[in-house]
């Protein structure tokens, strides 16, 4: 049983893993490749040692023959020669093959951890997948996840190396003499002082995970400023007058260079030292000697020389000491960005036992109050504070199975939050939203979705294939179903002009839909896919007139036979409805037929009042009050 499991049996909470432990854990069962990676680039550590000791007996060889060069042994010298090629061999060969271990595993990790990722991006409520923007979606499946990888893959196997250099180097250090010895590892508590004094403040280290938050932001700001391009051209507009990118590059940029004026001092002075650790050795060397001669001298010169010449070696295993450190800070960084994404709580699923599947599609929503702040506790609740603002509250409509439900109202009233909780976007904060009977929180999601079709004012086309658009409704459909469904959403005609017709990629070569042709692609899915209920969310909204009569016609054939909610701001296109819905300030206000409220003189006869005189406008048309309008 393992540490998890027996916390939950014993009611502890959970217990933290380490930041090591988690990032080897997305290995899954490749981890053993990671150990034998790490393993194999110790040994290519300590490989790389082999060749100093073999010019130090090459050295010590020729300074005791000195000067009579000939009494050299050939055969001991082509040895060591042979033994510091064989170490350079083993360095680069076991280094390889632990790459090639760490690549494996960190390939398999990054696709584990991606799928993750996007399997909890579609069990988390819709609403906050929006909040996440992007931007920030982009940023953790390619930064976030990416840096993974490649700390399996390259810094995990040099970590090894890098802890296992020092272990190889004091030993070498202590070998030969102790005194220098002792002035090379000055050099290394200095450097590592330089280091600590870095890496141990708090301040910066809060700022480096800040400004890797703000990375975030400032991606976000600029995909929506990018989007936004054309309303800031046409108002004329600057960039500075963007406010929300203006202050997230500011932002960036303080954190940026505090960061970098923090390190200008810390980082010349470690590399210094690193860099120079034969300026610790010199001043021993020169005392030492001062006073030897003759026979005394030649010993303490051979281990002067090959102090000398080992102690450079400090700096790269210093160096590589010190990116793993910051590597290490970084991926915590990282981890944090995923953990905020994982940690969103994914809407709860009933289990395969208690799921029901309704029977029939009427919808009905039961005293439904809700509010979008899903983290604040009792929220809408009177004499709490503080109490979050209510989307709905008390709202209850029934849809009878097989009519047509439109709900309207101004701006914000509530109107896209009916649509949302039908398809269970959001959960209510009260009440229940049922579909024949069955309280859908009790439906299994894939059930759920087989029984509405959803078309809202924004489509998203992917790109490719006409065909494969319209089919990822239902990908088991033909050629002549897809083409079926596209002719009864008045689609079939644009599609056909297209270069290469049905099977023209959406986004290549200029290939681009009007905002109403792509209605009528999403509306040929909700035809395709062929579901009892179907919600209309504004899919008008920003139609031409000539398209808005075809997406009408379009309607006509989704909606026939089926329990619609139309969402609509274009009174003209609702009223034929079966029943109309006025909600206003998150409450019912009205409902009825559209002569029914026309005639209760209410708030739906105002708004329908105020919707024809506004179609009446029009440049040198005489306004209601009989002023001329501009």
């Amino acid at each position: 049983m393992s540490n998890g499991e027996k916390d939950a049996v014993e009611g502890r909470p959970p217990r933290q893993q380490s930041w090591m432990t988690r990032v080897i854990g997305f290995t899954g069962g490749g981890r053993w490749l990671i150990y034998l990676s790490m393993a194999l680039s110790a040994l290519s550590s300590t490989c790389s040692f082999v060749p100093f000791v073999a010019v130090y007996l090459v050295v010590a060889d020729v300074i005791a023959v000195y000067p009579d060069f000939a009494a050299l042994d050939a055969a001991r010298m082509a040895g060591l020669g042979w033994m510091a090629l064989g170490g350079v061999a083993g360095t680069i060969g076991l280094y390889l093959a632990a790459l090639l271990c760490a690549h494996s595993a960190a390939f398999d990790a990054e696709y584990n951890l991606k799928l993750q990722v996007v399997e909890h991006l579609g069990r988390i409520p819709l609403g906050r997948l929006e909040e996440l923007g992007t931007g920030r979606v982009n940023k953790v499946m390619d930064e976030s996840v990416g840096a993974i990888e490649g700390f399996l893959a390259h810094s995990l196997p040099d970590m090894a190396a890098a802890f296992t250099a020092p272990v190889a180097i004091v030993a070498l250090l202590f070998v030969f003499d102790w005194r220098f010895g002792l002035a090379a590892v000055a050099c290394v508590v200095a450097a590592f002082g330089v280091e600590a004094a870095g890496f141990s403040n708090k301040a910066i280290t809060e700022k480096m995970r800040r400004h890797l938050v703000n990375q975030e932001l400032m991606t976000n700001a600029t995909v929506e400023y990018v989007r936004g391009m054309p309303v800031v051209k046409t108002f004329g507009q600057t960039a500075e007058s963007f406010g929300r990118l203006s202050a997230a590059v500011r932002a960036y940029t303080d954190l940026a260079l505090d960061v970098a004026l923090f390190w200008q001092s810390l980082m010349p002075a470690f590399t210094a030292i690193i860099n120079n650790a034969y300026l610790f050795v010199l001043p021993v060397g020169i005392v030492l000697g001062a006073g030897l001669s003759g026979g005394a001298f030649r010993p303490f010169a051979l281990d002067f020389i090959f102090y000398l010449l080992f102690v450079p070696s400090i700096a790269g295993a210093l160096n590589k000491m010190m990116y793993i450190s910051e590597d290490s800070m970084i991926i915590s960084s990282h981890l944090s960005r995923i953990d905020e994404v994982l940690g969103i709580p994914a809407l709860p699923v009933p289990s395969p036992a208690a799921a029901r599947v309704p029977e029939r599609f009427d919808v009905v929503l039961d005293d439904v109050s809700f509010s979008y702040d899903a983290g604040e506790k009792g929220a809408g609740e009177k004499g709490g504070a503080p109490v979050a603002p209510l989307a709905l509250e008390n709202v209850s409509i029934t849809v009878p199975a097989g009519t047509t439900c439109a709900i309207v109202g101004p701006s914000g009233a509530g109107k896209s939050t009916v649509a949302s909780l039908v398809a269970r976007f959001w959960d209510v904060g009260a009440g229940a939203v049922r579909i024949g009977g069955v309280d859908v929180r009790d439906i299994d999601p894939d059930d759920l979705m087989g029984c509405v079709s959803l078309v809202f004012q924004g489509v998203h086309l992917f790109r490719a294939s006409m065909l494969e658009n319209i089919r990822m409704a239902r990908p088991g459909a033909t050629r002549e179903e897809v083409v079926a469904a596209a002719r009864a959403a008045q689609a079939d005609a644009f599609i056909r002009a297209l270069p290469q017709g049905y099977d023209t990629v959406y986004g290549s070569e200029g290939v681009h839909l009007s905002g109403g042709e792509a209605q009528r692609v999403s509306i040929a899915r909700a035809i395709l896919a062929d579901r009892p209920i179907v919600v209309l969310d504004e899919a008008t909204a920003f139609s031409d007139p000539e398209n808005e009569h075809l997406i009408q016609k379009a309607f006509e054939r989704l909606m026939a036979g089926r329990t619609v909610i139309m969402i609509a701001h274009r009174l003209s296109t609702v009223a034929g409805a079966d029943q109309i819905v006025v909600v206003d300030g998150g409450r019912v206000a009205e409902r009825g037929r559209h002569e029914d409220l026309l005639a209760a003189h209410g708030t739906y006869a105002r708004m329908w009042e105020r919707y024809t005189q506004a179609l009446s406008w029009g440049i040198g048309s005489e306004a209601p009050n009989g002023r001329e309008v501009a």
